[in-house]
Formats: C-alpha cells, structure tokens, sequence
C-alpha cells in the first residue's frame, strides 16, 4: 500500500529515509491484527510526506485519502507545510501562525483568498506578515 513491496526482510539500516518515512507510515496506519475491524475514529498525521520526493509524496497522500473512504477512520488530521499534501488530502485548511487562527476554510478558497498569511505562505513571499526569526 506504501509503494514498498518486497522489502519486508530488510533492515532498517538497508532502507533510505524515505523508505523509513513509508514503512513507519505503514506501521501506524495498520489495523489491529486481532480485532481487524477495530478502526480509529481519527487519525493524526504529523507530516507524512516530508523529505519525500514528488512520486512517494502522491504515493502517501492518495493513501490517506483512500483509507478514510475506505472507512479505515472517520476523519483524519494532518499537519503539513507541504502544498501538495494540503491540496490533495484536505478538504478544509486552517493556517496557524504563532498559535493563532489566520485564515479557516476550504481547500478550495485557498487561490482566491485575500488573506495576507495564505498569500505570503502559498507564493512564497519573503514580504509579508510571517517573518523568519533569525
């Protein structure tokens, strides 16, 4: 389901980061062997497509959708600063920034809003109200 097969005799120290990332991300997701139909109401994903490339990024995020239809949980929460990840597992988005709401709202509204934060935060920018501490 990770994009891994075959793997399953290697070691830990045989796998690069990102076949880490996707066999941790297996181990977490994984239903309970002795009671398979005991799901989670909620799954949290601390992002799970960091430091992966483009292919595993869509790879991982098709899964987390695809569980959730699938009724592997009720509902899902991910937190990410990857573009990708957001527009293709999200269906609402809620920006923090310094421990405060900025902006709350569906994925779709993210190219049309005004708010400086997803502005500055979806281009890019340097300029803007999010500054780097240096």
């Amino acid at each position: 389901m990770v994009g891994l097969p075959g793997i399953g005799n290697r070691y830990p120290a045989e796998l690069s980061g990102g076949m880490r990332k996707r066999v941790s991300f297996a181990r977490a997701i994984i239903s309970n062997p002795e009671n398979p139909q005991d799901r989670p109401a909620l799954l949290l994903y601390d992002e799970p497509t960091a430091g992966l490339d483009p292919i595993a990024s869509t790879v991982i995020e098709d899964l987390i959708r695809d569980i959730q239809q699938g009724h592997g949980c009720g509902s899902y929460l991910i937190v990410t600063h990857q573009d990708s990840t957001i527009r293709r597992t999200a269906d609402r988005v809620i920006f923090l920034h310094r421990g405060k709401i900025q902006w709350d709202g569906p994925v779709e509204a993210i190219d049309n809003t005004d708010n400086p934060y997803m502005r500055q935060f979806f281009s890019g920018r340097v300029e803007g109200p999010i500054q780097m501490v240096q």
